[in-house]
C-alpha cells in the first residue's frame, strides 16, 4: 500500500467522526453523535509502552465498501508523552502524532494534516492502553457505561466495552500479544500486534 492511500485511509476515518471543537484544556472526543469525552491527562498512564507495532485498520463506507491499511509503528506513552509515529513496509517515516499535556500536534511530510481529527486516534490509544479506572471514571461522567473483564496469566488480557443507553459503542480487547478494537458506531476497526513479535 502507498504512503499515499495509508494516510488517506486515516483522512477517511477521521472525517467520518462527528465534528469536534477544540477548547483551551481539553480536547473533547464524540463517541457518539450526543455525547463527547475529552482526552484523558499523559499524567493517567501509570505504566511506560515503548515499542513497535503493527497496525491493521478497517473502515467500512456508508456505501458498504471498506477501505484498510497496514502500517508499522513506533509506540511511545508514558506520564508526560504519548506518541505514534507511522512507517512504511520500508522504513519511510509516513507521519508522527503527539500528544503532550493538553496538546495534539500531527506532521506529515506526504499529506496535509491540518484536515486530519487525531484526538480521535489519541483515544483510541487511551482505550487499549490506559488504566480502566481513569477511562471509566472519564467516560461515565460523560453518560457513557464502560466496562473491563480480565483474564489470562496474571490478568493481563481484557475486554472493554463502551456502551450508551445499553447500546454497545466499542470494544477492545487484549490477547496475549494482539489487541482489536471495533468501534460499531463508526464502522472502523484496528488490529494490533505489540513487539517485536510482529
Amino acid at each position: 500500500m502507498t504512503k499515499q492511500s495509508i494516510l488517506a485511509f486515516f483522512l477517511l476515518l477521521l472525517v467520518a467522526c462527528h465534528h469536534t471543537h477544540q477548547v483551551p484544556g481539553t480536547v473533547p472526543v464524540y463517541y457518539s453523535d450526543d455525547r463527547s469525552v475529552s482526552l484523558l491527562p499523559t499524567s493517567a498512564m501509570t505504566e511506560q509502552v515503548d515499542m513497535p507495532q503493527r497496525i491493521e485498520g478497517k473502515f467500512t463506507k456508508t456505501d458498504g465498501s471498506t477501505d484498510s491499511f497496514e502500517a508499522d509503528s513506533w509506540v511511545r506513552a508514558n506520564d508526560s508523552i504519548l506518541s505514534i509515529t507511522l512507517f512504511t513496509g520500508f522504513g519511510t517515516t509516513l507521519g508522527e502524532i503527539t500528544y503532550v499535556r493538553d496538546s495534539v500536534h500531527a506532521e506529515s511530510s506526504v499529506m496535509d494534516v491540518a484536515k486530519f481529527k487525531t484526538e480521535y486516534l489519541i483515544a483510541d490509544f487511551q482505550v487499549c492502553f490506559y488504566p480502566y479506572e481513569s477511562l471509566r471514571k472519564n467516560f461515565e461522567k460523560a453518560g457513557f457505561a464502560f466496562s473491563e473483564v480480565r483474564s489470562g496469566s496474571g490478568n493481563a488480557d481484557y475486554i472493554r466495552t463502551l456502551s450508551e443507553n445499553g447500546k454497545t459503542v466499542l470494544t477492545a480487547s487484549k490477547i496475549g500479544g494482539e489487541i482489536t478494537l471495533v468501534n460499531e458506531l463508526r464502522h472502523y476497526s484496528y488490529h494490533i500486534t505489540l513487539g517485536e513479535g510482529k
